[in-house]
Parts: structure tokens; sequence; C-alpha cells
């Protein structure tokens, strides 16, 4: 066990590559802020914190405070952006990234999180590089292209590079429509993961600076504000909303190996606690609640108790007081 942590650990190192974390929307109840970098690995750990769930602290980070508790986000959408080093957004709240593991290493851990709290949750994961024959039946329904057709000024359909940009747009705006009848908001936390990889390749084909890439950069970012109004609609406002990239250079050739070797590696340690511990039963969300209620509940009794006793046992009887003449002898013999 120690072994395979241990070769973990340097594989991650050896991985690392450069992105961008941007908050596209958050609730009122989550405030983001500072510019300090973020490492990827630490990403399930905000959106767990962020749903209300315990998180299992691997590192810190001071970019997120949670302001009133009662009133947590409902769902979150988690968009990963592959390929490229930033998204270039107009909007929202933009933090460094360390790409220190890949997005369906984050995926799988938080997913898998949720499962074991609540199996009512809803959990869905698109890479819409699969396009429209693989998700045609997805939770979200079944899903067609967008009927309306971009119109590129740079952009060339014919390119390869190009129309499979313009089709996941497409692709994403089908999506966007579906949000609306297909999704109802619920006290259950749901996660929805969107993987989008064909803005890269229009930019290493193009140049960063190319007119086709500010245009690729404006089509994705408008298809994305789209998107984040209509999970924004659903949830009337209580969704945090996030896209995260990487620049692909270490992390595509590695991906696939780190996300098996840390899969394993946490499912090797559930299953040694699942042996070894008697594990309790999951509890309602309102235990933690309950359980400090009557916690302290109990301790202020204790106390009290222990306080009432001194108070009695130092009582001084020459002070006459009601306790000393109901239980005196001389009052008894007088009646």
């Amino acid at each position: 066990m120690f072994a395979k942590i241990l070769c973990l650990t340097f594989a991650l190192a050896a991985v690392q590559a450069s992105g961008d974390f941007t908050v596209l929307h958050g609730p009122d109840s989550i405030n983001f802020h500072g510019e300090e970098p973020v490492s990827q690995s630490l990403l399930k750990e905000i959106f767990t914190a962020a749903l209300g769930y315990t998180v299992k602290l691997r590192g810190t980070w001071s970019g997120m405070s949670i302001i009133d508790p009662f009133h947590l986000p409902e769902a979150v959408v988690g968009i990963a952006v592959e390929g490229v080093n930033s998204l270039e957004s107009p909007r929202g709240k933009r933090y460094p990234l360390n790409v220190d593991e890949g997005e369906e290493t984050t995926w799988q851990i938080l997913s898998g999180r949720l499962e074991k709290r609540d199996n009512m949750n809803i959990e869905v994961r698109l890479s819409l590089e699969d396009g429209v024959n693989a998700l045609g039946h997805s939770i979200l329904g079944e899903l067609k292209p967008s009927a309306e057709q971009h119109s590129p000024k740079s952009l060339n359909p014919k390119n390869e590079a190009d129309r499979k940009l313009l089709e996941e747009i497409q692709l994403l705006d089908a999506i966007t429509k579906k949000v609306p009848s297909a999704i109802t908001a619920d006290d259950k936390p749901d996660v929805y993961w969107f993987v989008l990889s064909a803005l890269g390749p229009v930019i290493d084909l193009h140049g960063a600076d190319s007119a086709a890439a500010k245009e690729a950069y404006t089509l994705m970012n408008d298809a994305l504000a789209r998107l984040s109004n209509a999970f924004m609609d659903v949830y009337s406002g209580k969704v945090l909303i996030c896209a995260f990239t990487n620049d692909g250079t270490y992390v595509r050739h590695t991906r696939d190996v780190v996300a098996e070797n840390r899969a394993d590696a946490e499912n090797s340690a559930d299953a040694v606690t699942s042996d070894q511990i008697n594990i309790s039963k999951v509890y309602d969300a309102t235990y933690p609640v309950m359980f400090n209620i009557f916690l302290w509940f109990g301790v202020a009794f204790v106390f009290s108790l222990i306080a009432i006793c001194i108070t009695i046992a130092d009582m001084d009887p020459g002070r006459d007081s009601i306790i000393y003449r109901m239980t005196s002898n001389r009052m008894k013999k007088d009646n």
C-alpha cells in the first residue's frame, strides 16, 4: 500500500501542468476571493464543501469562504475544457490552476463521495467529444444538435478541427435547451460534469493570437454563458458553476495511468477501512445539527448539576435556610 501511494505521488509530480479555474457563478452563500493558485486535486474538496459535506482535507486554499451554511448550492456544474491554458472568459472569478490530476479522477472521487452519502443524487458526466450518438440517450433525455447554425467569420467548417468545435458548441446548445425540461431542483445535491476538448486543436492549428482563435473563444464562452443561465434558472441561482482548463502537455499522455492509480489507491483505502472497521450507517443530513444540540445540552446539564450539588453541600446551616428549617428535629418536636 505504501509503495503504491509513494509511486502515485511521484507520478503526479511528473505530470503537473498549468490551467485556469474560473468560477462562472456562485450563490450568495459562498464567497470567492483573492488570487491564490489552486491545485486541481483540491477541486473535489471545494465542490464537496460547497455542497455542505465533510471534506477530506489534503491541502489548504483560502480562496473560498462559506458565508451562509443554511443556503448552500443545490448543485455543482463542473466544465472541463481540455487542451488550453485559459478559457479567456470575460465573466467570473479566475484563479491559476495547478493541474496535478486528470478531470476524470476528480469526477470519480467526487461522485463516489456523493453516492456514499445519498444514492438519490443526480450525477451526470458528459464528454462532448463522444458526439450525439453516444450522448443521445443520457439522463437529460434525447439530445439533438441545435438547429441554429453558427455563421463563423474566421473558422472554416471544411477544416476538421474547426468543424468539430462548431459541432461541439451545437451539442452544448442542445444540452442547454434540455436543462429546463429535464432537470427539477430538489433538496438533494446534484453534480453535472461536462468535458469539452474541441477548443484546443483549433488554438493549436491557428495560433493563440489569430482571428480564428479569438472567434473560437468567443463562441465557446457564449455557449457556456447560455448553459450557465439555464442552470441558474432551474436552481434559482443556488448553483455553483465552475470551468477549469489544462494545457494538456503532459496530462494528455499520462491521465489514464494516474486516474487508475489514484482510484485504486482510494478504493484500497476504502476496502481496508470496510474490512477492519465496523462502519456506521449513513446518517440523515440533519444529524450534525441534532448531535450538536444534544451534546452541548448534555454538557451544560451535567455542569449545572455539579454546581448545584456543590452549592448545597457547602451551604451553612447557621444561616437558617429553608432547607435547614424544614429538616430540623426541633421543629418536628414542636409540631
